[in-house]
């Protein structure tokens, strides 16, 4: 063994870490005379000022880059033999290219660099041949320094050496911070195959809590944007990721230019809906979710659960539909279009369309049914027929149209123009008769659209809708208006959605992406098991794969966020209800669950929280059930020196630190130690799939360090 180093830390023993000290060495100082060149303005003199500028620009944002890797150039290595040639390749989060020496970087989200992280021991590359690996290895890099060098792999020690898992284990152990974990050097073979799932193809990613399915997502999102993906590339500023509240939207927002992701709008379907209906100052409410936390008539909450979910079925696009056709064709009665139009050379000539040639227009614009929905469709048809019938020249067609224009609209806004999304979707609940129009709902159907449970949950005073009544208005828009993603005055596709928390969207939502993105470039990450709004999603899976054609399926069969004792608990709450129990933990060892019953319960999370702080945790939540809670036990904590910052609306920001939430804030985010508030069957009523859903919810956010809380005897699911 070589003698010790003054660099090499104590404690690491390996044979080679002088050789990769001396590389990563190597590695920054190509690093830094690349930038240096960049940055150097009469190196990239052009032939002229305006090229010369071009040129340093583009240097610049090179060298911008490249600048933020300097510190940290890579975090792993292949040794690949290929066609008899051995060779090492660095693994890193920015790809280089040393122009003067060996110190290139792969990028981690190209076909090689996925190398890293699969168990296959052979590929093909792209020029022939056959590629074998002999060796992957793990580099901890911070500050240009070399920490550790593990070996995940190596064909002379016997293959596989448990070095993956001994990694895992250690960046698992670390505390959290109020963003999100880096896994790009610890994606696991079963997370890397998700996220470089084909690009085209429609993917549900399946997960329990802590599986990494919104980081991968995220990942998934950086990748589809490498030039290696071809037709499939997508550009950032026209993705979308929805997040299932402000809260995690703001927290998404602040993680994804770290991944490269600059200028994709992170956004709740509730803002994109209410902005794509150009009706930002309306007020979305959630009633439904505030009867199923406050009320306790199970009657009254499964009558609102069913009504919700069945506004949110895939049917309701069709039932839209006819509805629509059945109006506008009623408003083309007796209309006709009849106009003396001007063509250069050729003099006035009449263009004329009576009801009958209106309607088959209508008919030929419902089959397209294009993104921008009917009117602009219409207005399209009608032009291109005027041309046609006239036989206008190409180089006089624009006056033509000029001269159509101010009666083709009137006609429009004749037919299309009386009426809104909100106040057509409204109209449409209204009627029954609108309802039966389609066909496609049962009587029982009918009559359960037609009733309000939601009677005695307040409304504001302002223009309101509820969230349950957006995808019937996106419906309406979608089809009056167009949806997709707006360019100035035009509608475009998205390249690419994410959608977290994704068991929480419907049928019918799903259906409306599917519309307004490229075809295919859809991920959907979500957990059935914490369908804590589940009156807003579908029943299974099944559902969204019957509305996203070709969508497909990957299961995370492991979650990576909790202990052993903390997995395990929650796996025995979410097997009273389905699917999770036989989700595996990582093998991490931890403190066991402290639990603190029968006595005062403010001196009791008073106790938990200085307990959890004791061990050495910072980053801390106490759950609550509602919001309401949440703002009660944080003024009253303070009289237990215990202050605990409240996030109680969307509009918080979750910075880390002592913290107070209700559970439907929660979800999406993890700590390094929580506290489940109140976790009594008083509280989350033993009897019922919902409360059991919210107590696995409850129990779920801690990474290291859990608590539960009651002023009586525990839930006698975690008792």
């Amino acid at each position: 063994m070589p003698a010790a180093s003054p660099r090499r830390p104590e404690n690491e023993t390996h044979p080679e870490f002088d050789l990769e000290a001396a590389h990563l060495d190597g590695t920054v100082a190509a690093m830094l005379r690349q930038i240096e060149f960049w940055e150097d303005r009469e190196r990239n003199a052009g032939a002229d000022l305006e090229t010369s500028v071009i040129m340093a620009d583009e240097a610049g944002e090179h060298a911008a880059m490249l600048s933020p890797h300097v510190h940290h150039p890579y975090f792993g290595s292949l040794k690949v033999r290929v066609g008899g040639r051995e060779q090492t390749l660095y693994v890193g989060k920015h790809a280089f290219q040393d122009v003067k020496g060996p110190h290139h970087v792969v990028g981690w989200d190209s076909e090689v660099g996925s190398l890293f992280y699969t168990h296959e021991l052979t590929w093909t590359p792209r020029r022939g041949g056959k590629g074998t690996i002999r060796r992957r290895r793990q580099l901890d890099v911070m500050q240009k320094r070399l920490l550790r060098v593990t070996d995940l792999y190596d064909d002379e020690q016997g293959g596989d050496t448990g070095g993956r898992e001994e990694v895992l284990l250690r960046r698992l152990n670390e505390g959290s911070t109020a963003g999100m974990r880096d896994v790009v050097e610890t994606l696991q073979p079963e997370q890397n195959e998700a996220m470089r799932f084909p690009a085209g193809t429609p993917v549900i990613i399946q997960g329990a809590a802590g599986s990494g399915k919104t980081t991968i997502g995220f990942h998934r999102l950086a990748w589809m944007t490498n030039a290696e993906r071809g037709v499939h590339r997508a550009r950032p500023e026209a993705c979308m990721v929805l997040m299932p509240n402000r809260v995690l939207a703001a927290y998404a927002g602040r993680i994804l230019p770290e991944l490269g992701l600059e200028g994709v709008n992170v956004t709740t379907p509730e803002s994109w809906a209410v902005g794509l209906l150009g009706l930002e100052k309306l007020e979305v409410t959630d009633r439904t979710l505030t009867l199923l936390l406050t009320d306790r008539d199970n009657t009254r909450r499964a009558l609102a659960w069913r009504r919700a979910k069945l506004l949110g079925d895939a049917r309701m696009l069709d039932v839209v539909r006819t509805h629509l056709w059945h109006k506008w064709v009623g408003a083309l009665r007796g209309q006709a279009l009849s106009e003396a139009l001007e063509v250069p050379g050729r003099g006035l000539l009449t263009f004329s369309l009576d009801e009958a040639a209106l309607l088959e227009i209508l008919r030929t614009v419902f089959a397209q049914d294009s993104l921008d929905g009917y009117r602009a469709a219409f207005r399209r048809v009608v032009e291109e027929l005027a041309l046609d019938t006239l036989r206008v020249p190409e180089e006089h067609q624009a006056g033509v149209l000029r001269q159509l224009s101010t009666p083709l609209t009137t006609l429009l806004g004749r037919v299309f123009a009386s009426t809104t999304p909100v106040t057509e979707t409204r109209r449409l609940l209204g009627s029954p008769e609108a309802l039966k129009a389609s066909s496609l709902l049962t009587e029982r159907e009918i009559q359960l659209l037609q009733t309000d449970p939601l009677s005695g949950i307040p409304t504001p005073r302002r223009a309101h809708a509820d969230v349950t009544e957006l995808p019937l208005m996106l419906a309406m828009q979608a089809f009056m208006g167009g949806i997709g993603r707006t360019v100035g005055r035009t509608l475009e596709p998205f390249d690419h959605v994410v959608l977290d928390e994704a068991q929480d969207y419907s049928p019918l939502l799903y259906t409306l992406l599917g519309r307004a993105t490229r075809e295919g470039h859809l991920t959907a990450l979500g957990d059935m098991n914490q369908g804590m709004h589940g009156y807003k999603g579908p029943n299974t899976w099944d559902a969204v794969r019957g509305v996203l054609p070709g969508a497909q399926t990957l299961t995370l069969s492991r979650t990576y966020r909790s202990t052993r004792q903390i997995t395990e608990l929650g796996a025995r709450i979410a097997s009273t209800y389905n699917r999770a129990a036989d989700v595996q933990g990582v093998d991490r060892d931890g403190a066991e669950v402290q639990r603190y019953q029968n006595g005062n319960e403010l001196e009791l999370i008073a106790r938990a929280v200085k307990d959890a702080q004791s061990a050495g945790h910072t980053n801390i939540a106490i759950v609550t059930r509602r919001g309401l809670d949440a703002e009660r036990l944080s003024e009253a904590l303070r009289d237990h020196d215990t202050d605990a910052q409240p996030i109680t609306t969307q509009e918080h920001r979750f910075k880390g630190g002592l913290v107070i939430l209700p559970v439907n804030l929660a979800k999406g985010l993890e700590f390094s130690a929580a506290i489940v508030a109140s976790a009594d069957t008083g509280t989350y009523d033993d009897s019922t799939e919902y409360e059991r859903r919210l107590l696995y919810v409850s129990a779920s956010r801690a990474l290291h360090w859990l608590a539960l809380v009651s002023a009586g005897e525990l839930h006698p699911l975690i008792a």
